[in-house]
Parts: structure tokens; sequence; C-alpha cells
């Protein structure tokens, strides 16, 4: 419930309240008056003294006063009727007041019925595969955790299922940019973070500041570009830019624009860290166990009317694979994230609903070339990406429900960018040979890799497409999130797995390509060249719709090139779920609960 809900609700209240103490005042009020005419005016067991004299002294008078008698006599009787008139009014307006007071209650009833309707009720349940890696934004690095930072966290700039940047679903109640260098947001006044601060200009100075400057920050490439933040009074933050940036909305509706109260900045200072999250969001972070459940619960103080619609967030860790597909039929569950394909028809037979999205998460290998052999021989890592073909990957182990990647980091639910025409990868058994000539190792290589316990399918089919060429395949099976930080902690040099969708394309690349992104430590240093990076800034200076989708192009063919990553298809978001659970099919492919996001259907 919002505060400014919350407290039109006990207005209303308080006013439905005072509506029926009103209706038993006038109640009361209209029975002593009729006690005090039936007391005063309207006693017939006696006359009084005055009337029997003066009907005494009329016996004794001569009859010349006879008119003057009548006279008094119809005053009287005109007396009586009018006093007759009154009482039967008020006879009539007490019959009517039981009616009035039950039309009062039956208001009040609705008021109250209204207030019930808005208080969230349920719970929705879903597992994942292994743990979060962190609680927070911007230390944290894992594309699955969006799923429970989003409750906990509303972002600054916050984007719909089309990911287009919505103003009712932002922090910042509107914005404007009056040149490529400026950007002026309003922030929405009266919202509460979860220890009861309020959000403010200032606060919102200090969560960018912090992004742009923590050792364990993984955002600052999001937000390089912003030269200052100006709070000019409570509510107006003015972003004044170092150079234009083109992606600054979406990326704000990401990691980077996930407000944390300045109370818990000192808590979250290393990467991954798991300390208890303080955003504005409208679920308020409970517990977890690693290996086991992470819990929310709605924050009764949110800033957005008539959410959230559950009362209850419950997320089960390690659940693997078939194990998720179990609960959900047997009702421990109630969503599912990732259906294994094998297990499709299964689902629906037993009643519950399927909803499919394509979408531009990237499923490939990640390899470093910074720690030697195989890697940094960009003739080897070319070999990979011609050595399997995609086509048969997708259709073996996914049954076509993902789409098989021949286009590099565009993949085609980027409609306006993506170009179908441009084949960068292809399986091609001469290419590979020839790429492992000019590497030196004509006979091939070896490597490990890391995977989860999910993965499996897909990595022995990868393992049996590169044997005939030489290349040897060892599949080392980790728990998640360990087989991908082992990588980042540069325990290892190859695990396969992806990247998640971003709301812009940007993003996806900047991570994995530029410079001063949270992946340039497996760049190799010829990589890092100017022209490489300007290829970055391009995009990003770039406004107009065409021309900065002929940059991203440009962008793609340069990292293709330089195979940074084995590329193998894109993933489809699939979620199973109980028919009667309601909620958007986000186009990052990644489960939305925050907001009035979700909600159960009767």
């Amino acid at each position: 419930m919002t505060e400014r809900n919350y407290w039109r609700q006990l207005k209303r209240r308080k006013l439905s309240r005072r509506a029926l103490l009103n209706v038993s005042a006038r109640a009361g009020i209209g029975a002593a008056g009729l006690a005090l005419v039936g007391c005063g005016d309207d006693d017939d067991d006696g006359q009084p003294a005055a009337v029997q004299v003066e009907q005494q002294e009329q016996q004794e008078q001569p009859q010349a006063a006879q008119p003057q008698q009548q006279q008094v006599q119809q005053q009287q009787a005109q007396q009586a009727s009018e006093q007759d008139a009154e009482q039967q009014a008020q006879q009539a307006e007490q019959q009517e007041q039981p009616a009035a007071e039950q039309q009062e209650q039956q208001q009040a009833a609705q008021a109250q019925a209204t207030v019930a309707d808005h208080t969230p009720t349920g719970e929705v349940r879903w597992p994942i595969s292994g743990n979060v890696s962190g609680l927070e934004g911007t230390t944290g690095t894992g594309g699955g955790d969006h799923q429970v930072l989003w409750p906990i966290f509303d972002n600054l700039v916050s984007y719909d299922a089309s990911l287009t940047p919505t103003e009712s679903r932002s922090l910042a109640e509107s914005w404007e940019i009056p040149d490529p260098l400026q950007v002026i947001f309003n922030i929405r006044p009266g919202v509460l973070y979860h220890d009861l601060t309020e959000l403010s200009a200032d606060t919102t100075r200090l969560h960018i500041e912090r992004g742009q400057t923590l050792d364990g920050s993984n955002v600052k490439a999001d937000l390089a570009a912003i030269a200052r933040v100006d709070p000019v009074d409570e509510t107006t933050a003015i972003f004044e830019m170092n150079a234009p940036f083109s992606p600054l909305l979406r990326v704000l509706g990401d990691r980077a624009g996930m407000l944390l109260a300045p109370s818990a900045f000192d808590q979250f200072n290393t990467p991954n860290s798991r300390e208890v999250p303080v955003g504005t969001g409208a679920f308020v972070y409970v517990d977890e166990d690693l290996d086991g459940p992470y819990r929310q619960e709605y924050f009764p103080q949110y800033w957005q009317p008539d959410a959230p619609r559950v009362a209850k967030l419950t997320m089960s860790q390690s659940i693997e694979g078939t194990q998720g597909v179990n609960g959900l039929l047997t009702g421990e569950f109630d969503f599912l994230p990732g259906v294994p394909p094998e297990d499709l028809s299964r689902v629906e037979d037993a009643g519950k609903s399927i909803s499919v999205r394509e979408t531009n998460a990237l499923g490939f290998i990640y390899v470093n070339p910074n720690l030697g052999e195989p890697w940094d021989n960009v003739h080897l890592r070319r070999a990979m990406n011609h050595a399997i073909d995609r086509d048969k990957f997708v259709e073996v182990v996914y049954e076509n429900l993902n789409t098989a990647n021949h286009w590099g980091y565009l993949g085609p639910a980027l409609v306006g960018i993506h170009d179908p025409d441009e084949i960068l990868i292809r399986y091609d058994p001469d290419r590979v040979r020839e790429e492992l000539e000019l590497a030196g190792h004509p006979d091939g290589f070896d490597f490990d890799m890391n995977i989860p316990a999910t993965a499996i399918t897909a990595a022995e089919f990868i393992q049996a497409s590169v044997a005939p060429f030489g290349i040897n395949l060892n599949i080392v099976v980790k728990p998640t999130p360990d087989y991908y930080l082992e990588f980042f902690e540069k325990k290892v040099n190859t695990f396969m797995s992806g990247m998640s969708v971003r709301a812009d394309p940007w993003q996806q690349l900047a991570f994995l390509g530029r410079a001063d992104g949270p992946y340039d430590f497996m760049l190799p240093p010829q990589d890092k060249d100017a022209d490489v990076q300007a290829a970055f800034q391009k995009v990003t200076e770039i406004f107009e719709p065409e021309a900065r989708a002929e940059a991203f192009r440009e962008l793609n063919r340069v990292m293709v090139s330089r195979a940074w990553h084995i590329h193998t298809h894109y993933w489809s978001s699939v979620y199973a779920h109980d028919p009667a659970l309601e909620f958007e099919h986000f186009g990052d492919g990644k489960p939305h609960f925050g907001q009035k996001d979700v909600r159960w259907v009767t």
C-alpha cells in the first residue's frame, strides 16, 4: 500500500465512522425532541388551572362577549393543528432515520470492502537453479539476481514489458532532455525507503556517485558518461553529462538505477554482498537461507497506489531442472522460470500454463585470453566458433524453443537493429581446420569448462561437436554461482552460461567488450585499442534510431571478429505457471514481481 493511498484510506475510514456517529446523533436528537413534545405540548390527562379559570370566566360572560370567545377558540384550534402537523413531521423523520442510518452503514461497509480489495493477499513461490549472486544492484553480478532485486528496488527510470522507459513505473515521475549533455529528473515526492527515510534529489546524487566510485561497483561503465548530479531542490536532480549518452534512460532501468538507501551504503562494499538490502520497492527483504528459501513481504508504505497485489514472495534456491518441474506439478511452486524442453509436454498435460517470449539473452561460452592457452590465441577462439552446428544444437538440446545464433550479439528480438541478412557465425568445418592451422594447433587442443548441472546436455552436445577436430572439452560441473564466480575470480579460464537481456543492447555489448566495463579483465590488451573502443562510443553519441542501429551493427562486427566469446544461441524466455497466476512477461526474459506486475486471479 502506498503512503498516499494509506492516508487516503485512513481518511475514508474516519469519515465513515464520523458518518455513523452523525447518524446516531441525529437519531438521539429526534427522540429527545419527541419526548419534549409529549411531555409539554400534548398532555390530555388534565387541564392547567389557568384554563379552568378561563372557562369559568367565559361561562359568566354576557352574550355580547361571545364573538371574542370564538376568536380565542379559533386561535387555540389553529395552534393545536400546527402542533399536530409538527408532531407528525417529527414522527416521519424518526421513521426515516433508520433507513438513513442503514444507508450510511452500507456506505461504510463499501468503503471497508474497497480497502480490503487493495490489501495484498496471497503468495508467489518459485524456484531458481543455484543461488542469487548478491542482494543489491550496484555490487551484484548475476543476471538471475533481478527477480529478487526488482521487488526490493524500484528504479529511477523503470521500463515496461516492451522495455520502454515508463514514467508511471519510475521513481522519477518525469524527465526532460533539453540537450544531449543534460537530463533533468523530477523525483517523485513522498517516496519512502524501507528504513522510512525519504527519497530525494540528494539521495539520488549519492547513489549515482557511489556507483561511479565504489571499488566493488559493477555499474561504473553504465554511469561513466555522467559528469555530476546537481540536486537543485528536494525533487529536482540535473544530470550533467560529460558526453552524449543515448542509453541512459534504459540503463537506469537496470542495476545502475536501483536506488539503495544511503543508510545501507556501508553494508554493500564488496561484490556480491549478502547484507540486508534497503530500497524503495513494493517488497522488503525478510530473510534467506543459502540453498534454501529467500523471502520478501510487501511494504505497507509503498508509494504506488494499489500495489503490490500479493503479500509474499518466496524463492527457493538451488532447485535444479526437473526438481523444479516436479515442485510445480505437486503445488509446491506456483511459477517456474525456465522449463527444460523435455518436460514441456508433462507440464502442459498437468494443466499448467506455458508462456514463451523471444529475447536477446545470449547463450555462449566465456573465455579469458589473459590466462594463457588456449584462448590467448584468437585463431583457436575462431576455430571453436565455427565448429558448432548451431541449428542442430537448438533442435536437439532445446527442441527449437531457442534461436540459433548466426548474428553475434544482435539477435532477432532486437527489431530495428537486427539484420537477418548479415550472417557472421556459421558452422564451417573447413574454416575450423584453417584456423587450427593458423593457430599452430592443426591436431586440436584441450580445455576445461565450468558449467551448472542444468547445462550438461548442452555441454555434451558441444563436446561431441568439436571432438572430430581434435578439440577435447573436459566438462566440469559446479553449483551455481560457483561455476561462474570462479571465472570472475580468475581461477578458471572458461565457463558456459551467457548474458541475460538488458533494456538497451548497448549494456550487453559494453559489459562484454568495453575497456572500462565489468568484463574488461578478459579482454586481450590489443583489443582495448582506441579503434575498438571508438565503436562503443559512437553508439552512445547517436540518438536517431536508424543511424544508431547501423552503429550497433558496426560494433557487432568488430566484437564478433575478435571472438571474445563462443556463441551458441539466443534464449527464449519460457515460463510455466499456475493458470490463476497473472503477470507481465517482460521482453528482458526475467520475472518481474514488484509493483503491480503479478497477482492471483480468482
